[in-house]
């Protein structure tokens, strides 16, 4: 058993639920759900907090920043009832609903993956964002080499295939892949080793030690309110 409880039935619980994603099922395996996976998250994300209470940007994370199992099928084609995975975030509030910064952790039997950054801001505050990219060039290259520098790479979460209403003259522009951009988040896959050993915390913190000045510069651009969903 790790130091917060995963262990390799955690993992056998996420592939039968992907076998049995069905009410019956998943009532019958609650406890174990509860027990050797939404728990052990929680405390994962209260020891990250509290070793990021002195951070340049603290993130804070908990219970309550957690996402439900449960699924909303109501305009969805796809009618699993739950999500084959679990996860949380770390935002700089505390509240799962903030609309800016955020660092991801995403649990899935493969070992899922973690990520920091912004994603799907409302167009009006992704547009503060670009502006603020147009305007500190300079100042971005430096957060992205960063970034590069630590081994890691944006994820190309549905960028556009042209450039966004109002930045035509933009297409030139050295950062015009991230104008492109409607998320800018940074991903790394993670292993099952990492939650068995409990390292998955060094890998969080090395995360957002590599993307700290990142999220800095978002924040500045944006402030505390964006659109995420």
């Amino acid at each position: 058993m790790s130091t917060f409880g995963f262990t390799d039935r955690s993992f056998q619980i996420l592939e039968e639920l992907h076998d049995n994603n069905n009410r019956e099922w998943y009532h019958e395996h609650k406890g174990e759900i509860r027990t050797l996976l939404q728990d052990p998250f929680a405390k994962m994300l209260d020891v990250v907090t509290d070793k990021l209470k002195n951070a340049k940007r603290p993130m804070v994370g908990s219970k309550q920043t957690m996402f439900r199992l449960y699924r909303d099928v109501r305009f969805s084609n796809d009618k699993r009832p739950y999500k084959e995975h679990v996860s949380g975030l770390l935002t700089p509030s505390g509240n799962k609903k903030e609309d800016t910064a955020l660092m991801y952790a995403h649990l899935g039997a493969d070992g899922g993956f973690i990520g920091s950054g912004f994603y799907r801001l409302e167009t009006k505050v992704l547009n503060q964002f670009r502006d603020r990219i147009i305007a500190d060039a300079v100042e971005f290259r430096k957060v992205i080499r960063k970034i590069k520098k630590a081994g890691l790479e944006f994820a190309e979460i549905e960028p556009l295939k042209s450039m966004p209403r109002g930045y035509a003259e933009y297409a030139d522009h050295e950062h015009v892949d991230f104008l492109k951009m409607r998320s800018l988040v940074v991903t790394q896959p993670q292993t099952r080793k990492v939650w068995l050993d409990g390292t998955i915390v060094k890998q969080l913190l090395a995360l957002h030690k590599a993307t700290v000045d990142f999220l800095l510069f978002g924040l500045e651009a944006v402030g505390e309110g964006g659109a995420f969903r």
